[in-house]
Order: C-alpha cells, then structure tokens, then sequence
C-alpha cells in the first residue's frame, strides 16, 4: 500500500482498530468541527467525510468513536449537558430546599459556554421539520424539563410559590427566559451591546432569575 498521508492526523486515523495515539484530540477535533458546519450548513447537508476532512482525519474515525452522524451529534449534546446534568442529579439528591435560581443560571452557564447550541436548536429542532427533534427530545427535554418541573413543584409545596402559578407552564416560562438572550444575541449584542462575558453573563443570569422569581413568588400572605 502506498503512503496515504504526510500529516500525523492522517497517521492516528489509518487503520480500523483504536488509534495508536491522540484519542481525544482526534474525537475533540471532529466535535468541534461538526458544530461549526452543522450551524453554517445544516445537518442533512453535511457529510461525514466533510466532517473528518475538516477535522484533519478520516469518515471510520466518526464511526470508531460516535457510529454515525447522528452519534455524532448525540455525542456533542452529551458533552455541553454534562454539567447541567450532574447540577440535576445533585439536587435531586440533596436535603437542601429547591433552588429553581441555581437550576435557571446553570442552565444559562451551559449556554454561555456553548454558544453553537442556541443556534443549533432553533435551526434543527424548533424550525419546520426539524431533522433532530427527536432526539433532541429524547436526549435532552425529556430529562430537563421535568426536572425544572420537579423544582418548582416542590417550592410551592414549601409557600414559595404563588398557589395559582402552574409549576409545568413556570417551567415553559423559565426556560424561555434562559435561552431567548442567546437565541437573540447575533441583534442584542449589536443594538444593545449586550455581552454574555464574565461580568456581562453574571449580570444576565442575576437579572433573569430575579424577573422570574419577582413573578412567581408568593406576594404578602396570599397571592
């Protein structure tokens, strides 16, 4: 067989077995580059083998590490929720009261560190026919939703919510709150010079969480 490649990445990706080296930056590498040409190109027209080119390897290194495209996809749902997942699981698993403020700035957290993902999902799940809904839904919504659900049933159980507020449409609302700012940014920041850096995201994270507890709270002795 002829030298296919001069490159080191070529080098990791040749063969069918497990790299011999560089495993997380190859799987890094097609992680980051699918999210950039998912977003600029869409899902269904971006092929695995652009992926890898863009990557520097090659189409059987998505398939050793992800399956396929939508692995692939899965994959990169995973990492960004990682964190907002174990928040869950500590409060699920906590004593302590419900904190629907910690759940709404982690969930805000995990945008602001991954910006690629509002787009994302307006583009490939909301949109019409949207490729990735399921999954979306089975990866994600089914478990988020019901926690931010959970929360706030929970906090009106303890009088810290309005007794007329409905702890499934407080969820929608709370929701909406968080990721709307991200969804909007390519204006807002423009026309607003709005920013979700440092300071600017802590800002943000205060402001929203406030309006939305400022409207849910149970105001005097009944509201």
């Amino acid at each position: 067989m002829g030298d296919r490649s001069g490159t080191s990445a070529r080098k990791i990706a040749r063969g069918p077995g497990r790299p011999a080296g560089g495993d997380a930056a190859v799987r890094g590498a097609l992680l980051q580059n699918a999210r950039v040409l998912f977003l600029r190109h869409g899902f269904a027209e971006v092929s695995t083998r652009r992926i890898a080119a863009a990557a520097g390897t090659t189409p059987a290194m998505i398939h050793y590490y992800f399956g396929d495209k939508l692995g692939l996809y899965r994959a990169m749902l995973e990492e960004a929720m990682a964190p907002l997942l174990a928040r869950l699981q500590q409060m699920e698993q906590s004593d302590a009261p419900p904190d629907i403020e910690a759940l709404m700035t982690q969930y805000m957290r995990m945008l602001a560190q991954n910006r690629w993902l509002p787009a994302l999902i307006v583009k490939e799940v909301l949109g019409e026919g949207g490729r990735l809904r399921e999954q979306f839904i089975e990866r994600w919504a089914s478990r988020l939703a019901p926690a931010f659900v959970g929360v706030l049933q929970r906090e009106r159980e303890r009088g810290h919510l309005r007794p007329d507020v409905d702890p499934k449409l407080a969820a929608v609302s709370a929701l909406g709150l968080c990721i709307f700012p991200f969804v909007s940014l390519p204006i807002t920041s423009q026309v607003l010079g709005l920013s979700v850096e440092g300071e600017g995201f802590e800002r943000l994270a205060r402001h929203t969480t406030q309006l939305f507890r400022a409207g849910v709270a149970v105001r005097g002795a009944t509201a």
